[in-house]
């Protein structure tokens, strides 16, 4: 039968285990919650691109129609000008034409750098979506491999608690209520292995009583940050060994 010591030693592998696993299945809500926000930064990126591509095509449409209006305004006041009667009309008709020819110099030019744009982003558009596929997809792959994941972490969780209240039910009754009241207040903190002569939570020294009634597999606990103190495996297979 495993001594007290030994027992407070067990307890800790079985109830930082559990805490890790839950810890685990804490954090697998978060990282399926990230892997959504890959998706859809990745849909996002590629619609953009698409209504961007839409509103250039409108903006193109619209100069083109506008330079066209342009074109037949200049039209227009150049048959004037071969009509104006008076230099004030013709001046004025001149200053039209002018003005309108600076008009389609910038709508032709605006053009132009729409379509680039346009060319460009459509180019981009096939990888975009492909992109946002293969997310889609990783993440289904993601989600169905997490739940498999979940339903195992929630196994083993619910076999080693249960584990932890069998070997729990072990801890003598002389010791039970202090063994409780520790671990209530530090669940998996509750205790510590002795390293170098010390505790190794809190690395104060302990004295050579206690060391010695830990060798005897008594049940220690720390006066300075009060966890329950074990021996590690070795420390304590050697000590059998060399009895």
């Amino acid at each position: 039968m495993a001594s007290t010591a030994e027992l407070m030693r067990e307890i800790h592998r079985l109830r930082r285990f559990a805490r890790d696993l839950k810890e685990q299945m804490d954090r697998a809500p978060l990282q399926l919650k990230a892997q959504q926000a890959k998706v859809a930064r990745q849909e996002e990126a590629a619609n953009s691109n698409l209504e961007a591509i839409k509103r250039l095509k409108v903006t193109i449409h619209d100069k083109e129609v506008t330079l066209k209006t342009t074109h037949n305004q200049i039209a227009k006041h150049q048959k004037q000008l071969n009509e104006a009667g008076a230099k004030k009309e013709y001046d004025a008709l001149q200053t039209e034409i002018a003005g309108a020819r600076v008009k389609c110099s910038e709508l032709e030019e605006e053009s132009l750098v729409a379509m680039g744009e346009s060319e460009e982003r459509a180019a981009k558009a096939p990888e975009l979506e492909k992109a946002a596929k293969a997310s889609k997809e990783a993440f289904v792959q993601y989600e169905k491999e997490s739940s498999a994941r979940m339903a195992t972490l929630k196994h083993q969780l619910d076999e080693t608690q249960a584990k932890v209240k069998e070997v729990e039910a072990n801890v003598p009754k002389n010791v039970r209520s202090v063994f409780d009241r520790i671990v209530k207040g530090k669940g998996a903190d509750a205790f510590a292995p002795v390293v170098d002569h010390g505790c190794g939570a809190c690395r104060t020294e302990i004295i050579a009583q206690q060391y010695n009634e830990l060798l005897m597999g008594a049940f220690v606990v720390c006066k300075s940050c009060g966890r329950i103190l074990y021996l590690p495996e070795q420390a304590a297979t050697g000590n059998d060994e060399a009895e």
